[in-house]
């Protein structure tokens, strides 16, 4: 059973032009917004595993990934969002605005689809490193060249890099000129830092160096006095319409089950969309935290979420509770590990400088790490012995993880399609009900067909 009803969520989208060697302006935005002592919760819009790093390592939130590919029912996106949400805090989306070619902008189509389906204020954030007049064009044909509801969803807008102030004064007045817009300030191009490489920021020993610039550039930014209206910013996220969300008086499943969900800061690349689901419907969600050295006896089902699972197992091999936790739930089927996690279940697993560890040896493959790349290919997931693909997941398959299936010891579950490709591949590699995938699945594409995965 379930009602509806709306509530109050206080919402942003800030979508900048992005650099691919520098920090999004829009993170250093949100740290400083942290500062000033306000609750962030982060989304992110799209497929960006190392942006999800570095915002759940910054703010020390989790994040939630909202792209229309692999969520792309309305209701369940909705119902996504409002699971995730802070009622009580600001939520931050952080989306590309899209691609610079001289004075267009190709603008990020799955920025379009989540403002309008979610209704959210969006705030571009436009370069302007060269002259006022040529940054103004390209801000007058951006907003020439988007539909009317995503036009009427543009709260304000900010910059970054401006050379001086004065040519901020002659943008503002150029703006104010020509769109109904209210700027907000810049950011000064000495704010902006290089990206940290992403094993430096998982790296426990490394991590707070690699963000130190980061949350100093942002307590510069909020010490130089309205450089940025940061009250007006949080005025259009607490203007955001009410929001419909469908509250469940009885979960759709087995509120019984225990389900544990392994935290580390490794494994938190591809968001925490399905533990969000796992609470959503009423499960009894259990973290376990590295960290932590209980014994875990009553867990139903673990679940090892997707990131650098050869950065996890440092901490791993010291937790013996967590590691008896984990060979339970092999041993009883009830156990899923998925994406970068799964290498480390195997027999072996080969680094990115060829070195090989023995792995845990729960799963009778190979297992291979590749240098980190952004590239992700979206997949449809089916069910092998499903003769209608309407009982298909989506998710994706991170370019640097590889399983090589040694011997006839498990049986695949599923054949993943590369969306835009013929090519296919088994995967969901089964051994009793245990199961290790190298997809990242995102369980909101078919909320159906999870009661089959956790039974």
């Amino acid at each position: 059973m379930s009602e509806n009803k709306s509530v109050s969520i206080p919402r942003i989208i800030f979508a900048d032009e992005r650099s691919e060697a520098l920090i999004p302006p829009s993170v250093i935005m949100a740290s400083a917004l942290q500062r000033r002592g306000y609750r962030i919760k982060p989304f992110v819009v799209g497929i960006d595993e190392y942006l999800v790093a570095l915002l759940y390592l910054l703010l020390g939130e989790p994040v939630t990934v909202l792209d229309p590919f692999l969520v792309k029912n309305p209701t369940h996106l909705a119902e996504l969002f409002a699971a995730a949400s802070y009622e009580n805090g600001l939520n931050v989306l952080f989306a590309s605005l899209g691609k610079a070619e001289d004075e267009d902008i190709a603008v990020n189509p799955d920025l379009l689809v989540i403002g309008e389906q979610l209704q959210c204020p969006i705030i571009p954030i436009f370069t302007s490193k060269g002259s006022s007049a040529f940054t103004a064009r390209r801000i007058i044909k951006f907003s020439r060249d988007l539909s009317n509801p995503i036009h009427e969803l543009v709260a304000a807008i900010a910059f970054t890099s401006v050379p001086n102030p004065r040519e901020y004064q002659l943008l503002e007045i150029s703006i104010g000129r020509d769109l109904p817009w209210t700027t907000l300030g810049y950011i000064p191009s000495f704010i902006l830092k290089e990206k940290p490489k992403l094993i430096s920021l998982i790296d426990r020993s490394s991590s707070s160096q690699c963000l130190l610039p980061i949350k100093t550039s942002a307590a510069r930014l909020i010490a130089m006095e309205r450089q940025v209206e940061w009250e007006v910013i949080v005025a259009h996220a607490r203007s955001a319409p009410p929001f419909g969300v469908k509250v469940l008086e009885q979960g759709a499943y087995n509120q019984s089950r225990r389900i544990g969900v392994i935290h580390h800061p490794a494994l938190v690349l591809g968001g925490d969309n399905n533990e969000k689901f796992f609470e959503a419907h009423r499960f009894n969600v259990i973290p376990l935290d590295f960290k932590d050295k209980i014994a875990y006896n009553d867990v139903n089902f673990i679940y090892v979420p997707h990131g650098m699972g050869y950065m996890f197992m440092v901490d791993l091999i010291d937790n013996v509770s967590l590691m008896e936790a984990l060979a339970a739930s092999r041993f009883k089927g009830k156990l899923f590990v998925e994406g970068g996690a799964s290498p480390i279940f195997g027999e072996v697993f080969h680094l990115p400088n060829e070195s090989t560890i023995k792995g845990l040896s729960f799963f009778p493959y190979e297992g291979r790490y590749k240098e980190f790349s952004s590239t992700c290919h979206k997949v449809h997931v089916e069910n092998i012995s499903s003769e209608s693909s309407e009982k298909a997941f989506r998710g994706y398959c991170p370019s640097w993880v590889l399983l090589e299936l040694k011997g006839f010891d498990c049986i695949s579950t599923w054949i993943a399609k590369k969306v835009g490709s013929q090519t296919s591949a088994e995967d969901g590699w089964r051994v009793g009900n245990a199961v290790a995938s190298s997809l990242k699945l995102e369980f909101w594409s078919n909320p159906e067909a999870i009661d089959k995965l956790l039974n």
